[in-house]
C-alpha cells in the first residue's frame, strides 16, 4: 500500500535485507548470563511478590493491581486493560507452587465479564490470562472476529478506554501478538475465519505499520486509521525502540511461529520472521552497567526514576493500550522502559524456539541486565504470615493520572512497577528455566 510520507516507505522484504536466519538477533550480550540459580531466585522473588499482592487483593474486595508509583499501588475493580496479565501471574505462581491449587482457575473464571468489553485488549485479557479456560479463549476470539471492521476485516481498537466511535476505525500494535495466538488456535478452539484474519493482520503489519528510516532502521506506526476505502493510514508518528516497537516485534514473532506454514501464509510467516529478526537486532540494548559504558550509574531502588534511567527526549510512545505522546529515548539512547525490554526478551525467546541463531544469547543478555539492575527487594504490601514482599521489577515508563483531591497535579510520565512488566519478565525467566515452553506463552 502506498504511504503518503515517501520518506518512510513501507517495510517489505527486499534483496538489500535478505532473511537473517544465520545472523545474530541483537548485539552480543555483554553481561554474564544468569545462572539457573540466578533465574530461580529472581523468578521466586517476583512470584512471592505476586503472592503478597494477591493476599492484599483478596482482603480488600478482589481488586486488580495495575502499577505502583513510589511503592504505592493503584488498584482497579475491573482491571483496566491489564487483568489478563494479573491472572497470568497468578497462573504461573500456581504452577510453581507459590500459590495453592485452584488459584489459577478462579482467576481465569473471574475474567468472564470482560468478554463484552468493546476493546481489542480482550485479546490480551484472554490469551495471557485464561490458559486454564479454553472456552473463554474461544468466546473471546469469536467476539473479536465479530468486531472486525467491514472495510478491512481487521479487529479495531474498539470504543472502550475513551476511544469512542473513532476507535472502531483505528488499529494499534499493542495486541497483535495475543490476537494472532487466539485466532490461530488449533483443535477444539479453532475458528474457520481466525487464521485468515491473522494472516490479514500480518500482511497489513508488514505493508502499513512498519516503515524503513533513511538509516535502514525499522520504525513502527503504533496507530493506524482506516479510511472509507479500507486503506490504512498512519495516525501517529513512527517510533523506534519504545514499547510500541516491542509490541510489534512480539506480534511479528508470533506470526512467524503460528501462521500456517504451507503456501502463501508460509511465505508470509517467513517475511514476518525476517522483519522480527531485523527489529531484534536493532533493539537498543544498552551495554551492561558492569562495563561502565551504560548511562546507569547504580542499582538504586528509587521507583521515581528507576535504576538505569537513560537520556530522554519527546517522542510518541504507548502508555497503556493506546499510543500517546510522552518522554522517550534521546537520539542514541534506548527508551527508559524496562517493560519494553521484557517484551523484547520474550519475543527473542520465541524466535530462538524457531531455530534462529543469536536470539537466545540476545534474550539472555537482556534478562541478565533486567534482573541485576531492575529487580530489587520489595518494600510493598506483605501479609502477616509472609516474611517478605518478594522482589519488585521497576522501570516501566507509564503515564499516570494524578491522585484524588485538590493540588494533586497533572498527569505525568513516571517510572513504575507494572503488572505487565512483571508478567513478561517472570514468564521469560520461566521459559529459560524450562517451567514452560516458549510456544505456550
Amino acid at each position: 500500500m502506498h504511504l503518503p510520507d515517501t520518506a518512510h516507505p513501507p517495510c517489505r522484504p527486499t534483496d538489500r535485507h535478505p532473511p537473517a536466519v544465520a545472523r545474530s538477533a541483537g548485539p552480543p550480550a555483554r553481561a554474564e548470563p544468569l545462572t539457573s540459580a540466578d533465574r530461580e531466585t529472581a523468578l521466586h522473588g517476583l512470584l512471592v511478590r505476586t503472592r503478597a499482592l494477591h493476599t492484599e487483593s483478596t482482603e480488600s474486595g478482589d481488586r486488580y493491581p495495575l502499577y505502583a508509583d513510589r511503592g504505592r499501588w493503584t488498584w482497579s475493580r475491573r482491571g483496566s486493560w491489564t487483568p489478563g496479565f494479573w491472572s497470568g501471574l497468578l497462573d504461573l505462581a500456581t504452577r510453581t507452587g507459590v500459590l495453592p491449587a485452584g488459584t489459577a482457575e478462579a482467576a481465569a473464571a473471574r475474567l468472564a465479564p470482560r468478554l463484552v468489553d468493546d476493546t481489542v485488549t480482550r485479546a490480551m485479557t484472554f490469551w495471557y490470562g485464561a490458559r486454564t479456560a479454553g472456552t473463554l479463549r474461544t468466546a473471546a476470539a469469536e467476539r473479536l472476529l465479530d468486531s472486525r471492521m467491514v472495510s478491512t476485516r481487521l479487529v479495531p481498537v474498539g470504543s472502550a478506554w475513551g476511544a469512542g466511535a473513532r476507535g472502531r476505525a483505528t488499529l494499534e500494535v499493542d495486541c497483535w501478538a495475543p490476537l494472532i495466538r487466539l485466532l490461530c488456535r488449533t483443535g477444539s478452539g479453532a475458528l474457520p475465519e481466525g487464521r485468515d484474519t491473522a494472516a490479514a493482520l500480518a500482511r497489513h503489519a508488514l505493508s502499513s505499520a512498519l516503515t524503513e528510516r533513511p538509516d535502514g532502521r525499522i520504525a513502527v506506526f503504533g496507530r493506524l486509521r482506516a479510511d472509507r476505502s479500507g486503506a490504512l493510514l498512519p495516525d501517529a508518528p513512527p517510533t523506534h525502540g519504545d514499547r510500541a516497537f516491542a509490541w510489534a516485534l512480539l506480534g511479528l514473532a508470533e506470526a512467524a511461529a503460528h501462521l500456517p506454514p504451507a503456501g502463501e501464509t508460509g511465505l508470509l510467516a517467513r517475511h514476518c520472521a525476517e522483519a522480527a529478526l531485523r527489529m531484534s537486532r536493532q533493539w537498543p540494548d544498552p551495554a551492561d552497567t558492569d562495563t561502565g559504558t551504560s548511562t546507569s550509574t547504580s542499582t538504586s531502588t528509587d521507583i521515581t526514576t528507576g535504576p538505569g534511567t537513560r537520556p530522554t527526549a519527546t517522542v510518541t510512545r504507548t502508555t497503556g493500550p493506546h499510543t500517546t505522546t510522552g518522554t522517550g529515548p534521546g537520539p542514541s539512547a534506548p527508551p527508559p522502559d524496562t517493560s519494553a525490554d521484557a517484551i523484547v526478551a520474550v519475543a527473542r525467546l520465541k524466535l530462538a524456539a524457531l531455530g534462529h541463531p543469536g536470539c537466545l544469547d540476545a534474550a539472555d543478555g537482556t534478562l541478565a541486565r533486567l534482573v541485576r539492575h531492575h529487580v530489587t527487594p520489595a518494600t510493598g504490601p506483605t501479609a502477616p504470615d509472609l516474611p517478605t514482599g518478594g522482589a519488585a521489577f521497576t522501570g516501566t515508563r507509564y503515564r499516570i493520572r494524578p491522585g484524588p483531591g485538590p493540588g494533586s497535579g497533572r498527569a505525568r510520565t513516571a517510572s513504575v512497577e507494572s503488572v505487565w512488566g512483571t508478567f513478561f519478565l517472570a514468564h521469560a525467566l520461566a521459559v529459560r528455566l524450562g517451567v514452560l515452553p516458549a510456544g505456550e506463552l
